[in-house]
């Protein structure tokens, strides 16, 4: 190292400690980036939980099953994705109280050793302190900005939080019938393996045909590509959840049944969307986000006006003679004169109101989509539910013929895989009807689960 490089280091390690000392009042601590803590499994995690009796009741256990509302309250428990929109509302409480702290006044000093004929002089010096005038006028506004933002970030807290909720849910209804398939699945084919060994031998005995051999291998080998699929469903579906949940493994847990859903009453939800503004988080935090806009302009308003910095000062000269005065700086607005920041505040205003405009009409098209959706597969489900047992009927007849030799395989074969599908069908449109119940629930605000808890923002804030 120089001696020039020793010299500054020295300086800096003297000089800067000091002025922190002086003047400062939070002091530096490092903190090193950490790998990744092990996760819990679904076990640990529910007892965690428990022991909280924040959100989760003290009877849930994994011997009878989760239900959605006790999955839901788990990855609200310990979600990731929820702790890191919990700091992302601390970040935008501390710019808040940022946004209300009054600037600090101004201290200046100099020193002046006169030289050269230096008869009957002394050392000259002057102090002053000074602030600006400007800030006071728009604090108020800035504390307005402040209060609307932590409104605004605590309402976004509460919208994740229903949105991790829905998601729980709507991945676990995709968990829960994508079992009830594969187990069907598995039945069929555990059905399809003993009618083609069967049929094996009566090739070998020569009592069936080579197109009946053939027809039994192609349904079951349609049967194996087809519970593949749902086994990859089903993996999908169990990492998405466990990642909700934060957890590594889903060993052990069991969905308990899932009810037959009510229909839907068109006047309710026509009651939910008129009163949507007054209570769903995301439209509220917009509202907030406007209010908080609306002080933004005010302020850059107010800062239009001529910047006004008033000091004091007290100075000695080289004669020994000592003055006090008042120092007054106005800035002149000739140029500048906050116009640009004014026509920004206002843009923004008007962009945040669009947006606010947008998200009403995109609630409204969704609740009707969904609405029609709803009606479309309870129609369908209607229709199923009328032809399924005569379905069932002539399949058990066909099948006893098929036995028999009575029947061709081709008809045969195409009766029963339609019987099998449409089963999947059925829990296909269980699965799509509560997923669009669902759906509506978030929209509408019509999750009796966490009304009757009272989530509310505080509760989020403490609980991670």
């Amino acid at each position: 190292m120089t001696l020039k490089r020793k010299l500054k280091h020295t300086i800096y390690s003297i000089v800067v400690p000091i002025y922190i000392t002086l003047f400062g009042c939070a002091s530096y601590q490092a903190i090193p980036l950490t790998e990744q803590k092990a996760r819990l499994d679904i076990n640990a995690l529910v007892k965690q939980a428990k022991a909280s009796s924040l959100l989760i009741p003290g009877s849930v256990t994994l011997n009878d099953g989760l239900t959605l509302d006790e999955l839901a309250n788990l990855a609200l428990f310990n979600s990731p994705l929820l702790k890191v929109n919990q700091q992302q509302y601390n970040v935008s409480q501390a710019n808040a109280f940022n946004l209300g702290l009054l600037p600090d006044p101004q201290f200046s000093a100099s020193f002046d050793h006169p030289s050269g004929n230096v008869l009957n002089t002394v050392n000259a010096w002057s102090g002053g302190i000074g602030y600006d005038l400007n800030t006071l006028i728009t604090h108020q506004s800035f504390l307005d900005v402040g209060e609307q933002q932590i409104k605004q970030a605590k309402l976004a807290l509460l919208w994740q939080a229903w949105q991790i909720k829905l998601q729980t849910k709507l991945i676990s209804v995709d968990l829960y019938y994508t079992e009830q398939k594969i187990i069907l699945m598995q039945s069929m084919i555990a059905t399809l393996e003993q009618r083609y060994q069967q049929s094996q031998i009566g090739i070998t005995e020569g009592n069936i045909t080579l197109e009946t051999n053939g027809a039994d291998l192609s349904i079951l080998l349609d049967a194996y590509s087809q519970i593949k699929v749902l086994q990859q469903q089903y993996n999908a579906s169990a990492h998405q959840l466990a990642q909700l949940l934060g957890v590594d493994s889903l060993v052990g847990l069991t969905i308990t049944p899932l009810p037959t859903l009510d229909e839907l009453n068109k006047d309710n939800l026509s009651t939910d969307l008129v009163n949507i503004t007054q209570k769903r988080p995301d439209l509220l935090a917009l509202q907030a986000g406007y209010q908080a806009q609306e002080a933004s302009v005010r302020a850059a308003i107010l800062a239009q006006f001529p910047a006004l910095n008033l000091g004091i000062t007290t100075i000695k000269d080289t004669s020994a003679v000592y003055t006090n005065g008042i120092n007054i700086g106005i800035t002149l607005p000739l140029f500048n004169g906050n116009k640009g920041n004014i026509l920004v505040t206002r843009a923004t205003r008007k962009q945040l109101a669009e947006e606010y405009q947008l998200r009403l009409i995109q609630t409204r098209s969704e609740v009707d989509e969904l609405w029609q959706l709803n009606a479309l597969i309870s129609q369908q489900q209607t229709q199923l539910a009328m032809h399924l047992p005569t379905l069932q009927k002539l399949v058990v007849s066909a099948n006893k013929a098929y036995a028999n030799g009575d029947i061709a395989a081709l008809p045969f074969i195409t009766m029963e895989s339609t019987w099998f599908n449409k089963q999947l069908e059925q829990l296909d449109l269980q699965q799509s009807k509560w997923r669009t119940q669902l759906s509506l629930s978030l929209l509408l605000m019509r999750d009796s689960a966490m009304t009757d808890q009272q989530l509310d923002e505080n509760q989020l804030i403490y609980l991670h």
